[in-house]
């Protein structure tokens, strides 16, 4: 069985997709003391690190693993990305960007025969793609042939608008690249589709729909909790997310919202937006907003639409489109969770606070799968086999041995 250690592995979407791809996880890894609960919660079986990335060594994880260096399959981690995203401001120096280079450090340790980082689509064009560079030249430093492309959940089943940036490196003594999964859902390829851009309903045919995912879970209201089921799931990916669940529903919570909120939300219909509250409803600082700016804030949910990406604000309605689409409040924990496809055996652990955190930080567990699955059938196929780059605005600089694949 192929090997694979998850570093920053937060709730641990991408260590189920790992799982569901077929890999071994040996070790897991992240300093959040929540996220620390919810693995043992769920992976039980997989050791788990609590323990600052800065500090951990090869060392460390060849003894917990019992790998020698070099025989590890997949090394792969989603180094914190508040210093690379495109919401809030962004900083070169930001401490948190260095967290990359303890990744880095990490594999030339281990020497991997893979590499994968999975981070938001900002980073390529921070500081007018510095970060690009410093990536593609630690990726050649550590040895490895690196490409990287930007995938749309959605593309993959998972029901949510949600743009990735998967960087995948190759040892380079084994004279490999690519590994990026082919997508199954609508009708366009990898790099046709761009962030920031309307998808038109040609592309998107076939995407699962906010009703197809979620809307078998039980009523509830603002501030309240339902533990129990009330009907039966309709459509094959309910009943995926249902499958293996017990009768207890986890973490079906909606925030409690204020009066004035409430008023808002009483007032706005599916696809509706800030633009069709009555002025006096509108917090002070949007009363002077222009009305092009700011569409996804106050939005109620469509049906027949797909989810917008899942953030760790998504409990609060002026932060985008998280109302949902009949019932006077924002969307539930465990809705988050299954637009996320994380199924409802999955339980996040922690305060109510941290639990919004692990579901808006996660890698979304089938786009996971996805991606590792790609990368697994490579590593079982005959040495050499040469994936040309696919479609991206973003490139590394390509090895000889790829170009000369090209010609």
């Amino acid at each position: 069985m192929r090997t694979a250690i998850d570093l920053f592995s937060g709730a641990g979407g991408l260590t189920l997709g790992l799982l569901n791809a077929g890999f071994e996880v040996r070790l897991c890894s992240d300093n959040d003391p929540a996220c620390a609960e919810t693995h043992r919660r769920n992976f039980p079986e997989i050791p788990f690190v609590h323990l600052d990335v800065e500090a951990l060594t090869g060392n460390r994880i060849r003894n917990l693993t019992g790998l020698e260096t070099g025989s590890l399959d997949l090394l792969v981690g989603g180094p914190p990305c508040q210093g690379f995203s495109i919401i809030g401001r962004r900083k070169l120096g930001d401490p948190r960007n260095g967290l990359f280079f303890d990744f880095m450090r990490l594999a030339r340790d281990l020497r991997p025969k893979v590499i994968l980082i999975e981070n938001v689509t900002g980073l390529a064009t921070l500081h007018n793609g510095a970060m690009m560079k410093i990536i593609a030249d630690s990726f050649d430093l550590a040895g490895y042939i690196g490409q990287c492309a930007e995938l749309l959940a959605a593309q993959y089943g998972v029901p949510q608008l949600r743009w990735r940036m998967f960087f995948v490196g190759w040892r380079a003594d084994l004279k490999r690249s690519g590994g990026f999964p082919a997508p199954t859902h609508g009708l366009a390829g990898i790099g046709d589709l761009v962030p920031n851009r309307t998808i038109d309903e040609k592309c998107s045919k076939g995407f699962v729909t906010i009703r197809e995912a979620i809307d078998d879970l039980p009523a509830l209201r603002a501030g309240e909790c339902v533990i129990r089921y009330d009907g039966r799931p309709s459509g094959a990916y309910q009943e995926a997310m249902r499958e293996g669940a017990s009768e207890e529903l986890a973490n079906h919570y909606a925030a409690k919202l204020s009066n004035r909120n409430m008023e808002r939300l009483e007032k706005l219909r599916p696809g509706d937006d800030w633009r069709s509250l009555p002025h006096h409803l509108l917090p002070a600082g949007m009363q002077r907003a222009l009305r092009k700016d700011h569409t996804r804030r106050y939005r109620r949910m469509q049906w027949n639409g797909v989810a917008r990406s899942i953030i760790t604000r998504f409990r609060d309605p002026k932060s985008g489109e998280y109302i949902h689409p009949e019932q006077d409040r924002t969307i539930s924990i465990r809705e988050a969770a299954r637009i996320q496809s994380f199924p409802d055996w999955f339980v996040f652990e922690g305060s109510r606070s941290k639990q919004y955190d692990q579901v808006g930080n996660a890698v979304p567990p089938i786009l996971g799968r996805a991606v590792a699955s790609e990368l697994r059938a490579m590593l079982d196929t005959p040495d050499e086999e040469i994936r040309l780059p696919v479609k991206c605005r973003y490139r590394f600089p390509e090895p000889s041995f790829v170009a000369q694949a090209a010609e």
